[in-house]
Order: structure tokens, then C-alpha cells, then sequence
């Protein structure tokens, strides 16, 4: 019972830091993409493996244009122009 009480808040701690921190501080990459549509270039800001819907759709995201609003899907890692940045202390 003991071990519970211990686990318990390591979890919570850990889900804390690596769904909620990780991916707003933590390192991360830009991709420069280009819409299709208005042929525009935005940049799409991104943790690898840090969300859900990383881990669900790997490389691949359905991203709205803030230009024309045209959702297509994009290819995040093939488009990155950056290593990832430090993290920024606040």
C-alpha cells in the first residue's frame, strides 16, 4: 500500500511534465510548409512523439492554412528547417 502512495504522485508529476511542458518549453522543431492552395509559407512549430497526435499520425498532420483556410495534410518532418531549439527558460 505504501508503494502506491509513492507511484502515484511520480506519475502525476511525469504526465504533468511530459504532456504539458515538454511540449510548450521543450525542444522542438519548425517546419516550413507551404499551402497548396495559395502556395503561402507558414511555420508549423513541433515536438516529435509529445502529444497524442504525434504518436497517432507520426510525420503526417492535417493543418488549416492561416492564410486561405484550406486544411490539407503535410509531411511536418520532410519540411523541417531547424534542429531542435533549446529549451527557453521562462
Amino acid at each position: 500500500m505504501d508503494l502506491i502512495y509513492v507511484l502515484v504522485p511520480l506519475v502525476v508529476v511525469g504526465f504533468f511534465a511530459f504532456f504539458i511542458l515538454l511540449p510548450r518549453y521543450g525542444p522542438h522543431y519548425v517546419s516550413r510548409i507551404v499551402c497548396p492552395n495559395c502556395r503561402k509559407g507558414f511555420n508549423f512549430h513541433w515536438v516529435p512523439g509529445a502529444t497524442l497526435a504525434s504518436l497517432r499520425y507520426g510525420n503526417r498532420r492535417r493543418l488549416k492554412c492561416p492564410y486561405c483556410g484550406q486544411v490539407n495534410t503535410f509531411d511536418i518532418a520532410s519540411t523541417r528547417v531547424s534542429q531542435p531549439k533549446a529549451a527557453h527558460r521562462a
